[in-house]
């Protein structure tokens, strides 16, 4: 099964690269060819993930709807966790709320990051190709511990915790306990940027590219809508408070 995936994918990789090559790219510049193919595959697999982002973000939205619910599910039950958690999976039922709904796009890239290491390892460049792109020499070999591997690291690194931070800004703010989504948020960061260093470039090229997506896709999915729910409130309850001035000049007229 997982054979057939990558054997699949790399159909499609080079499709797209010989499409790339088809449009006038110099068929000896495969680091540039293979960049822009790479570029497309990443948007071609974002779009494909774009309907579970959007389906996650309104079972995040009716999440946090319910969280005044299962903190009193939560006080209820406090000293009877069979209960509490069976209380607390009917309430999300009858709410339409999935538990790990809200992780699935964030993980799916993930196990394509995997399947395409495979990809690019069973391509073979064409000897003396040009497989430079921008400061890479070589976006087949792994830089590691140079200049080159150590800004892509910084890169992919920066590329995984931006969008977490944004994402956790969009939601509210978790009690005290446990790990916290900023400690997760860099210890992610820092995984995938060590791991990119013993990654082709072009495979991290392609979770930065995916970083860069999902930046934005969070920022009009997740930051943009709370932020203007989060003014709509404080308007709302500013509205509600009793007018100082009214009240005073109130007081003096009588």
């Amino acid at each position: 099964m997982w054979d057939a995936i990558v054997n699949a994918m790399v159909n499609m990789f080079n499709g797209l690269h010989n499409f790339i090559v088809s449009l006038g790219v110099p068929a000896e510049r495969e680091g540039l060819s293979y960049i822009l193919a790479i570029l497309i595959f990443t948007v071609i697999i974002r779009l494909l993930i774009l309907p579970l982002n959007i389906k996650s973000t309104r079972s995040n939205a009716r999440m946090q709807e319910i969280q005044p619910e299962m903190k009193k599910l939560q006080a209820k039950y406090k000293n009877d966790p069979q209960k509490l958690q069976l209380e607390t999976s009917k309430l999300m039922k009858e709410n339409n709320v999935s538990m790990f709904g809200g992780c699935l796009p964030t993980l799916l890239p993930l196990p394509i990051l995997f399947a395409l290491y495979r990809v690019f390892y069973s391509i073979t460049p064409t000897q003396g190709a040009d497989l430079s792109f921008l400061w890479i020499n070589n976006v087949f070999q792994p830089s590691g511990f140079n200049m080159t591997g150590i800004l892509l690291a910084i890169l992919a690194a920066l590329s995984t915790y931006i969008p977490s931070l944004l994402l956790s800004k969009s939601m509210p703010t978790p009690e005290e306990g446990g790990m916290n989504m900023s400690t997760m948020n860099i210890m992610m960061a820092g995984m995938m940027g060590f791991m990119s260093i013993n990654f082709q470039p072009i495979l991290v090229m392609y979770w930065i590219a995916g970083g860069v997506i999902q930046l934005v896709q969070t920022y009009f999915l997740n930051y943009l809508p709370a932020m203007k729910k989060k003014k709509a409130k404080e308007a709302a309850a500013l509205a509600s408070k009793p007018n100082k001035t009214t009240i005073t000049t109130k007081k003096k007229k009588k």
